[in-house]
């Protein structure tokens, strides 16, 4: 089966995450168990222009920028990036204050993930991002 064969019909996420080897292992274990598609970026700026030039259903976020990724996510709920506003996010993160932990939670991010973290908490993040109501887009 063609890759994109094997990608029809899964959500699409979009990963923005500056470490090869994470970044490269989730969209390979992704792949492989058909649970999601995933869209790679390396950097926040490369994250926003993949936003705007594809359709996904969510976000994993990764905030090794803090500045810029806090900065793309509010601008993504204040709908000001031509994608939907309402994206399910998870964010992953080296540590969190109660400050970013609140400032997470008002830009309501669905999942905290906290390096280092299991691939299988990513795996089981992404199984649970969306409410059971959300279509995948065809």
């Amino acid at each position: 089966m063609s890759g994109a064969a094997a990608g029809a019909g899964l959500r699409r996420v979009l990963l923005i995450e500056p470490d090869n080897l994470i970044r490269g292992t989730v969209a390979s274990v992704c792949r492989d168990l058909s649970l999601v598609q995933v869209i790679q970026a390396v950097s926040v700026a490369q994250g926003e222009q993949a936003l705007q030039s594809h359709s996904v259903q969510g976000m994993v976020l990764s905030l090794s920028d803090e500045v810029a990724a806090l900065s793309l996510l509010t601008r993504l709920r204040a709908d000001e990036l031509g994608c939907t506003m309402d994206l399910a996010v998870a964010v992953l993160a080296h540590g969190c204050t109660p400050e970013l932990a609140a400032q997470l939670k008002s830009l309501e991010v669905r999942r905290l993930l906290l390096q280092p973290f299991k691939l299988r908490d990513v795996i089981h993040t992404l199984e649970n991002l969306w409410p059971e109501t959300v279509p995948v887009a065809a």
